[in-house]
């Protein structure tokens, strides 16, 4: 913003006059004028015969135009990326504590395990069989601590705080009211905006380009005198550059096609736009289908399935591979939902960005 505000200050400046100063000798014989010194004192002052300042500040002001439209467009997505991003954070805590529980449990199991082989009810097998999930759980865990810190780091550099470790607060759920049909005034997405001001500023230059190609044209004003014996004579003069080679015809050229390519690109954006919501839209319709259908199917027999299989074992009806493959499955079901949730969210806020939403509230 401040690049294209001292871009617009330098635009509507007008150009500055020129002031020239010449002082000469003869010898003794006069040859060029009758007196021995001469003095001469010039000013010649540059015109803008074309337009040329009026365009060029109509560029600028374009120009002052599309900054802030592209810094909208950067906040929108940058508002999406944090929120992204601190969802992100959130799945990662949930999965590392679920993980910390499954440990937890896998404790409680062995116990379970280890009083049974002292009564005789249980093998050296089950109890080698559990230490080795056991140690395998712990291999996940570490991953999933390490994926934290991964997490944390992310949404602290994309804030601006690289030294910062955030935690998150609050639970990992969809969005609420997310609105998930197509329709919509997307002529009001950031991106769209900025890409349309930037054709306005390559229409613009095309036009500055389009009057620099006149000659430049000059008036001179001056007075010439001399001294022993004194005269004096005032001059004024016009001076034109004269177009032979055609220097600024690649300028206008160059122009021309920045102004295509600008065009270009934002069909291309609007192209994007639609596309992104309409992709968006389908994912988080679909992801909120999975999701109930995990609510309906699978969330409710869970806690059930724990206490099932803990009393089978307990009774000598399954094996240590049973009650273990029960534990996992739980926990792996556990760990499925989390992805869920969190691709879902991810989604909506994806959705929520593809239309636009988070200008109204950055501005």
């Amino acid at each position: 913003m401040a690049v294209a505000h001292a871009e617009r200050r330098t635009a509507g400046a007008y150009p500055n006059p020129t002031i020239s100063y010449n002082y000469s000798r003869q010898p003794n014989a006069f040859t060029d004028y009758e007196g021995s010194r001469a003095q001469e004192i010039s000013i010649e002052q540059p015109l803008l015969i074309a337009g040329q300042r009026g365009a060029r500040v109509e560029a600028a002001e374009q120009g002052i135009r599309a900054a802030r439209a592209r810094f909208d467009a950067s906040g929108n997505e940058l508002a999406a990326d944090a929120g992204v991003a601190f969802i992100a954070l959130l799945t990662a805590q949930e999965k590392h504590a679920a993980l910390m529980a499954s440990m937890t449990e896998l404790g409680h199991l062995r116990d379970i395990v280890a009083s049974r082989q002292m009564s005789g009810m249980a093998s050296q097998y089950d109890l080698l069989r559990i230490d080795v999930e056991q140690a395998a759980w712990h291999t996940r865990s570490v991953e999933s601590e390490v994926e934290l810190v991964d997490r944390q780091t992310r949404l602290a550099t994309l804030l601006g705080f690289p030294d910062w470790r955030p935690h998150g607060t609050g639970k990992l759920l969809p969005l609420k009211n997310v609105d998930t049909g197509i329709s919509g005034n997307h002529d009001k997405h950031p991106a769209l905006i900025a890409a349309r001001r930037e054709e306005a500023v390559a229409r613009a230059n095309t036009e500055v380009a389009y009057r620099e190609r006149f000659p430049n044209v000059s008036l001179t004003a001056g007075r010439f005198w001399t001294s022993a014996p004194y005269g004096a004579n005032n001059t004024i003069g016009i001076s034109i550059e004269v177009p032979i080679f055609e220097t600024r015809g690649g300028a206008f050229d160059k122009a021309k096609a920045e102004e295509q390519s600008a065009s270009l690109q934002r069909h291309l954006a609007e192209v994007e736009v639609q596309a992104d919501v309409q992709r968006y839209t389908a994912l988080v319709t679909q992801r909120t289908a999975a999701l109930d259908h995990f609510r309906q199917q699978l969330e409710p027999r869970l806690p059930s399935l724990k206490q099932m299989a803990e009393d089978a074992y307990r009774l000598g009806k399954s094996s240590i591979v049973e009650l273990l493959d029960a534990t996992r499955m739980r926990y792996e079901t556990q760990l499925g939902y989390l992805e869920l949730v969190s691709g879902l969210a991810e989604a909506q806020l994806r959705l929520q960005a593809a239309r636009g939403d988070f200008i109204s509230w950055l501005e």
